[in-house]
């Protein structure tokens, strides 16, 4: 039997689509490996700061042998290293920088959906919207980048923690204008 060494049209399709695939996949299982890599890099950070903090039982007291498990689980959870910004994230903190005062959300949602159609990752503008939203909350509830700023209006103006004076006040050059 001969076959054929030129591929037809859909044979081409047939392999284009199954090398999509594969990337695909392939892709997925790096995302996946390299966030296990971070887990590992990170407990090997744990436990080494744990054993150079480490004393011999001969010298601690009993006392002091209750409290050293006490104080390895609250190392290893505050030593957690913060994960890195997305690039939502980025351009949210550089708008605000740019722009040196408090910034409205409505502000940072026109800015940053500007910045994320030049950085071509801008879907829609409901995707977008949302996006932006859990960004804002993670940036000043759980990474504390950010802090929120009350006005008389609807919502919140954002704000970098350094722009508070000692009091925990916003300093009058970066108030919202």
């Amino acid at each position: 039997m001969k076959y054929s060494t030129k591929l037809n049209e859909f044979d081409i399709l047939d392999l284009l689509n199954e090398y999509q695939s594969e990337l695909r996949k392939l892709k997925h299982k790096v995302d996946f490996v390299k966030s296990k890599i971070a887990d590992l890099e990170e407990q090997y950070s744990v436990i080494k700061k744990i054993k150079a903090g480490y004393k011999p039982a001969t010298e601690e007291t009993s006392e002091q042998a209750e409290e050293a498990p006490k104080a390895e689980a609250a190392l290893s959870k505050k030593e957690r290293k913060p994960y890195p910004l997305s690039d939502w994230d980025k351009f949210i903190i550089q708008t605000i920088e740019e722009r040196g005062h408090a910034t409205l959300s409505k502000e940072i949602y026109d800015s940053v959906k500007q910045k994320a159609i030049e950085g071509g990752i801008f879907t829609t503008d409901d995707k977008s919207k949302a996006k932006i939203n859990q960004c804002l909350v993670k940036l000043t509830n759980r990474r504390e980048d950010l802090r929120k700023v009350k006005y008389k209006g609807r919502g919140f103006a954002y704000a970098l923690p350094a722009w508070y004076d000692e009091r925990n006040r916003l300093k009058k050059e970066h108030k919202i204008q």
